[in-house]
């Protein structure tokens, strides 16, 4: 064993400490240095730098998330039958680590001097191999260590917290330094590279921490009974799950909207406000106020109104956020007001929405006396994947439709029509139909009855067996 002094320790005290809580944030703050650049840089490495077409490029973003849909009931699977003294989710933080290094910086690197078929063989090649297999393989067991780290929903709830406060860090480090990194390496393909070993370090340094430092206290063996039919079974009983439906159309609306926005944020930042590097400056007033949502506000309402509640006001809030920028899409300060709003919604929406899916994993084990905590993430995965993989396509379609041209210095009319509304009616629309997808999820409501007939269930099971 090669870590003999980091077992996982189940009898750890159930009162999960700062510390614990840091760590665990710490593994999002990781996955962010990969999934931010993925979502809001790399197309613009691919046709600003590396110089192939945008619509090539966003189909084989868009075909790669299908097969997403496989890797992640895999992982699922593998997730729910793995027994190992570092616990059935922890112990594929630590596997995944190096794999992970190697993904983030083959992404950033293709070689030059290819001909454009083989630049899309490499790019189809490393994109799967980054998102579709490593971060998968990585990001869906440590999101899944929630429900085994505790059963207590407001410690749960403050996990998340931690999850988002060190996300957003790790997004805005990304967004922040890339582009100064670059330039400062030389500005050329090489640099985009050496940019990426950076970044990658900072990264498999911080899931380490997460791996040494949490702890899973709920065990469950793996199933008696694994093949393809009982997967299949599982499968089927995910939907019968309503809430785990309601939340993942909420998760796919509202993570595309996002990802939609970021994606065709840079070509706004160069073509209507003249400077790309202020993507990093829009990413510290959103994240900022990001931070301080959180913290501050989103405990409160929590407690006061509840996880749904509080998402459908954020996503009320975000649509007020993109579109104050078509008062004046030439005009920075406005531009900057937006993202502040945006920030704030967004203070609540990802943490809301990851603190609600342990919910779903005990509603599941509630209908169906089975508790699949992998098979929930793995499907929640999926349609944040596939949220990844749409935004970019959706917004590089709309802008190709008008006319885009990579590296042009100034664009037509309707190209840059196209640009402003891939950053603010398209998102719109979608964080729309994310608050439709909420309105009859009423777990919130029903959560402490749920808990209560778990326990009472575990209790006459024990005293069976005794």
């Amino acid at each position: 064993m090669l870590f003999s002094a980091l077992v996982n320790n189940p009898q750890k005290n159930p009162n999960i400490g700062f510390m614990e809580r840091f760590s665990y944030g710490l593994g999002d703050f990781a996955s962010q240095l990969l999934c931010t650049p993925a979502g809001a840089i790399l197309i613009y490495y691919y046709t600003e730098v590396v110089n192939v077409n945008i619509a090539i490029v966003a189909t084989i973003m868009l075909a790669s998330r299908f097969l997403d849909g496989f890797s992640d009931l895999f992982v699922g699977w593998l997730i729910e039958n793995t027994k190992s003294p570092y616990g059935k989710a922890r112990a594929w933080v630590l596997r995944m680590i190096l794999p992970f290094f190697v993904a983030m910086v083959a992404l950033f690197t293709v070689p030059a001097g290819m001909s454009d078929i083989f630049k899309y063989i490499y790019i189809f090649i490393t994109y799967n191999f980054a998102i579709t297999v490593v971060f998968t393989a990585i990001n869906l067991p440590y999101g899944s260590m929630t429900t085994s780290m505790t059963n207590d929903s407001y410690q749960r709830s403050i996990l998340v917290i931690y999850r988002m406060l060190l996300a957003t860090a790790g997004s805005t480090l990304a967004m922040v330094v890339t582009f100064p990194m670059v330039e400062y390496f030389g500005g050329d393909q090489k640099a985009w590279t050496i940019t990426f070993v950076i970044l990658g370090l900072i990264a498999c340094f911080t899931f380490f921490l997460t791996f040494a430092f949490c702890h899973e206290r709920i065990v469950t063996p793996p199933p008696a009974k694994s093949d393809l039919n009982t997967t299949l079974i599982v499968i089927k009983g995910l939907f019968r799950n309503k809430y785990w439906l309601m939340l993942t159309g909420a998760m796919l609306a509202t993570f595309t909207g996002d990802m939609v926005s970021g994606s065709a944020n840079t070509y706004y930042c160069r073509y209507f406000l003249e400077d790309p590097n202020l993507i990093g400056a829009f990413a510290t007033i959103g994240n900022s106020i990001k931070v301080g949502a959180m913290i501050v506000i989103l405990p409160i309402m929590l407690k006061k109104v509840g996880k749904r509640n509080s998402l459908i006001f954020a996503c009320a809030i975000i649509v007020v956020g993109y579109l104050l920028r078509l008062i004046d899409p030439y005009n920075a300060n406005i531009a900057y007001v937006a993202a502040a709003i945006v920030g704030f919604g967004q203070g609540f929406t990802y943490a809301c929405v990851f603190a609600m899916l342990p919910d779903c994993v005990e509603y599941g084990e509630y209908i169906d006396h089975e508790r699949h905590e992998g098979m929930v993430y793995s499907g929640a995965s999926f349609g944040m994947k596939l949220a990844n993989g749409l935004g970019p396509v959706i917004a590089s379609t709309v802008m190709q439709y008008g006319g885009y041209v990579n590296g042009a210095e100034t664009q037509t009319d309707m190209s840059m029509t196209t640009i402003l509304i891939a950053t603010t009616a398209i998102p719109s629309a979608l964080f729309v139909l994310g608050i439709i997808s909420m309105i009859g999820y009423k777990l919130d409501k029903l959560y402490p009855q749920i808990i209560s007939e778990l326990q009472k269930r575990k209790q006459d099971s024990t005293s069976i067996n005794a």
